[in-house]
């Protein structure tokens, strides 16, 4: 039997690396895209592309040629920059992008990276049925594309999932991201500066995030959006007592912070409705919050 031939953008990101190389150690043939290529043992189970979506010309001949059968549409330039120029930056290099890739005759699935931002709402289930609507540039953006590639692919009659992502956290996160954060200010024996530490939402580890994608892949589904998420809400300062757990075996400065911040209200408290993701994917998340802190702490600890 011949290899999935699957195609990633964003592959050498937070999601895209781990995901590019557990489908290709799972036996699927990936050809990866990145602007930077890398310089590890990824580069030898996996075909790269080093090519930029703003230049066409930079990928078009190389992917006809690779003929993908499943597309995973990770890539978004320039994150944390979520401003006006850089959301319609991403829009019409997605649209253009996607809409090149669904012409691909061998193209039978696609598979995008949406956010939980999309919903406009932060308290309570998010239920994967309800689509939301935009509440800046970023979400206006997503939804732009989603529309518009829920459309092409019911004419061309393309598999289409729209993963929605919670709040994804692990190894090799962004320093900035709220847990690495904690996580790097116990390291120096302080908590972060936190206004609204009762505000809570839900998050899920990368490692899952992956697997998700990769079931996804493999198996058929019907076209919709899927949510990505342990399906609970944690507050920050909930995360903040596993990580000092973790990282003293103790409580005291989060129970300094709780006591600082008594008189604080909880604005937010939102998480996902995972059952249409585990009814049709066969997925649901199985690292726990502690397991997930515990194994970017280790990371962190090898910097």
């Amino acid at each position: 039997m011949n290899k999935l031939r699957v195609l990633i953008t964003g592959a050498s990101g937070f999601i895209g690396a781990p995901l590019s190389e557990n489908l290709a150690n799972l036996g699927f043939d990936v050809m990866a895209i990145s602007r930077t290529l890398p310089d590890n043992h990824l580069a030898r189970s996996v075909n790269w592309i080093g090519a930029d979506l703003s230049s066409p010309a930079t990928y078009r001949e190389t992917i006809s040629a690779f003929c993908p059968e499943v597309v995973i549409h990770l890539a978004w330039q320039d994150i944390p920059d979520f401003s006006i120029e850089k959301s319609i930056m991403n829009q019409n290099q997605a649209i253009e992008f996607l809409s090149f890739v669904t012409g691909i005759e061998s193209c039978k699935k696609i598979l995008v990276s949406g956010s939980c931002w999309e919903y406009d709402r932060v308290q309570g289930e998010c239920l994967a049925n309800d689509i939301g609507a935009p509440k800046d540039h970023f979400t206006w953006a997503k939804h732009s594309i989603y529309s518009w590639l829920e459309m092409t692919c019911k004419q061309k009659v393309i598999s289409f999932g729209w993963l929605r992502i919670f709040y994804v956290y692990g190894p090799k996160q962004r320093p900035a991201s709220l847990i690495p954060s904690i996580l790097m200010h116990l390291k120096n024996k302080e908590l972060p500066q936190i206004k609204t530490p009762k505000n809570a939402s839900d998050y899920v580890f990368i490692d899952d995030v992956v697997d998700a994608f990769a079931l996804a892949t493999e198996n058929q589904f019907s076209s919709g959006i899927y949510n990505l998420g342990a399906g609970i809400s944690t507050s920050v300062l909930e995360m903040c007592r596993y990580a000092e757990q973790i990282v003293y075996n103790s409580s005291d400065l989060t129970q300094q912070l709780e006591k600082e911040t008594q008189s604080s209200v909880s604005s937010v408290d939102f998480w996902a409705d995972i059952e249409k993701t585990k009814e049709h994917f066969g997925w649901e998340p199985k690292t726990s919050l502690l397991n997930g802190i515990t194994k970017t702490w280790d990371y962190i600890n090898t910097l």
